[in-house]
């Protein structure tokens, strides 16, 4: 699943009504589309740490994920990360818990 992450980032954030709101749905991998307006959303995983056992067996990995809030307003960048946040803090996807 871990490197499936901005799937279940998407879903999250793209379902949450409170960050849709603030950003027309402009939730974007990577990259933002050139023409996109302010607010909006880009993310991207930025590595993987896997953990394993003494027997080199893998069981679990730390995913490390960077989300950009952009804006040209400052209080309005602070507003909506807190909704991105929030939102993946309490999100699922897929069984996953606390993303």
């Amino acid at each position: 699943m871990s490197l499936q992450i901005g799937k279940a980032i998407y879903h999250i954030l793209s379902n949450d009504t409170n960050v849709v709101d603030r950003v027309q749905n402009k939730i974007y991998p990577l990259i933002a589309d050139v023409d996109t307006t302010f607010p909006f959303i880009v993310y991207k995983r930025t590595g993987i740490s896997p953990a394993d056992s003494k027997d080199r067996f893998i069981f679990d990995e730390d995913v490390f994920v960077d989300v950009v809030v952009a804006s040209d307003k400052y209080n309005e960048s602070i507003e909506i990360a807190e909704l991105v946040r929030n939102s993946l803090e309490k999100g699922s996807y897929m069984g996953i818990k606390d993303i």
